[in-house]
């Protein structure tokens, strides 16, 4: 990126351009009112002086009874300077229109006053100021008072043309005119006060310029820095790390563009860390249900050959073998309600139909259903229910399936002349329901994961100890679908226990 595309001297270089625009707006027009005013100033100073130089030179005329000795007397002798350091040319025409003062020979060394005063004086050069000053002083000599102003620039030169009577009375008779204009009208040179007050606001505007651009550049560099370090951490995500996170003090929307990027960081690098465990659960699935379906469908398959083969010869080998056929297809059968009851809960499709419940009667029929596995591992089940508890709102099949799960998973860990219990407590507007075994219980680092969707605390995952490690995962599942909580624990005096509740409302 070149150095003119970047936002620092996009935003310099356009506030800097604003700022100079702005003060040179500000600097025209103060020149221009200080020209107006100083214009004005002028003619008034310029009125007074040249009435009082009129009359001085009237006066002077009564004793002298000459316009060129009185004028030359009590004027000075080309130019005369007011407190704004503007220096005057004052120029004394007789009746005839001739130049009476200052004298032909002390304007000799200065061509620019000579150069004018015959522009006045001859016919042929009068042309645009002149012949307006030429004007003036004809009318002057006609006893009328001239104040106005030459050129057409931004600042114009007052000049003042005044009749000078004999008797110093505007009643005698006129016996010259008395012109005075600035010097810098003769030169055609800006006004030095003018001139003065323009360099400094020059200056001035310059000065501001700098300074704008400087504060333009740091204001700049607040908001161009922390979006530089947004974009590096967008480039570390960009390349697969999705920890990046912005550490900025900005305030105002930039610190919440850093906030709202970094929750953004978090919860992409918590989608991410989901979809790699989910990567994970998948090829668990796979193992876990080729594993599972592996070992009955062999079994089957095996026992259904010798079957054909007439291995079994007595009735007595026919039934065994037809025993064994049947758990290994309710084992399939199990596996696959899993794994439907499991897409549900994936789909968000697991929604309770909820009806009011007796949970000790619940509880005798999945123990009715259960006694053979019971009476087969020599395990005795204990329902310490009371039948008193009250009515819980809840989608029977769906807590049928959990105290099944629960109670398959007991047995599974439960040694032969050992116990599964059933125990509920009602506290406030909860039930706490417990299964507890007798088994060796759960090993502490295990404790946390034993919900998770095919996890096993035995990692050979022999069909003997475990089914397809979806029972917990869906327990925990239907549990929290009916705004309950599970956890697993250790017994006190032994054994693996698992507490949910149930809310009763």
């Amino acid at each position: 990126m070149r150095w003119w595309q970047s936002i620092r001297w996009r935003l310099a270089l356009g506030s800097a351009l604003v700022a100079l625009l702005a003060t040179m707006l500000l600097a025209l027009t103060a020149l221009a009112a200080i020209a107006y005013f100083y214009g004005t100033d002028q003619k008034d100073r310029m009125n007074e002086l040249a009435a009082a130089r009129a009359q001085q030179v009237s006066i002077e005329y009564t004793q002298l009874k000459n316009l060129r000795r009185a004028a030359n007397t009590v004027l000075p002798t080309l130019s005369t300077r007011n407190i704004q350091d503007q220096q005057y040319l004052m120029v004394v025409f007789d009746r005839r229109g001739r130049i009476v003062h200052p004298l032909l020979a002390a304007t000799a060394q200065n061509r620019v006053i000579a150069g004018f005063l015959l522009r006045l004086v001859d016919p042929v050069q009068q042309q645009g100021d002149a012949l307006k000053l030429r004007a003036a002083i004809s009318n002057g000599q006609q006893g009328q008072v001239t104040v106005d102003e030459l050129g057409r620039g931004w600042v114009p030169q007052p000049f003042v043309v005044r009749p000078i009577y004999a008797d110093g009375q505007s009643s005698g008779t006129v016996i010259g005119v008395l012109l005075i204009t600035p010097r810098s009208a003769v030169d055609r040179t800006i006004p030095p006060f003018i001139a003065t007050v323009g360099q400094a606001v020059l200056v001035a505007s310059i000065v501001i310029m700098i300074i704008a651009m400087g504060a333009a550049i740091v204001f700049a560099s607040t908001i161009t820095r922390p979006l530089a370090r947004l974009n590096k951490a967008a480039r570390t995500m960009a390349a697969g790390d999705y920890q990046a996170y912005v550490t900025t003090d900005a305030q105002g929307e930039l610190g919440e563009l850093a906030t709202s990027f970094n929750e953004m960081a978090a919860q992409l690098n918590r989608d991410v860390e989901e979809l790699r465990k989910q990567e994970l659960w998948r090829r668990e699935l796979i193992m876990g249900i080729t594993h599972d379906l592996a070992t009955p469908l062999t079994a089957i398959a095996g026992l259904g050959e010798s079957l054909v083969d007439g291995v079994n010869q007595s009735h007595e080998d026919y039934e065994a073998t037809g025993r064994i056929i049947v758990r290994e297809t309710l084992r399939l059968r199990r596996l696959v309600k899993d794994l439907h009851i499991m897409g549900k809960v994936e789909a968000g499709a697991l929604h309770p139909q909820r009806k009011p419940v007796r949970l000790a009667a619940l509880v005798d029929e999945v123990l009715a259903v259960l006694a053979p596995e019971f009476e087969r591992v020599h395990v005795e089940p204990r329902n310490t229910l009371s039948h008193g508890l009250p009515v819980v709102p809840a989608d029977p099949d769906m807590l049928t399936r959990v105290f099944s799960n629960l109670c398959d998973n007991a047995l599974h860990y439960t040694p032969a002349g050992g116990s599964v219990t059933i125990e509920a407590m009602q506290v406030r507007e909860e039930l706490f329901i417990a299964v507890t075994d007798t088994g060796p219980g759960i090993p502490p680092d295990a404790l946390p994961r034993i919900f998770e969707r095919f996890y096993r605390v035995d990692s050979a995952r022999q069909s003997v100890t475990g089914g397809s490690g979806l029972g917990l995962a869906i327990v925990r599942a239907i549990v929290n679908a009916h705004g309950g909580q599970i956890w697993a624990e250790n017994a006190p005096e032994g054994g693996a226990r698992i507490i949910f509740t149930l809310p009763l409302k």
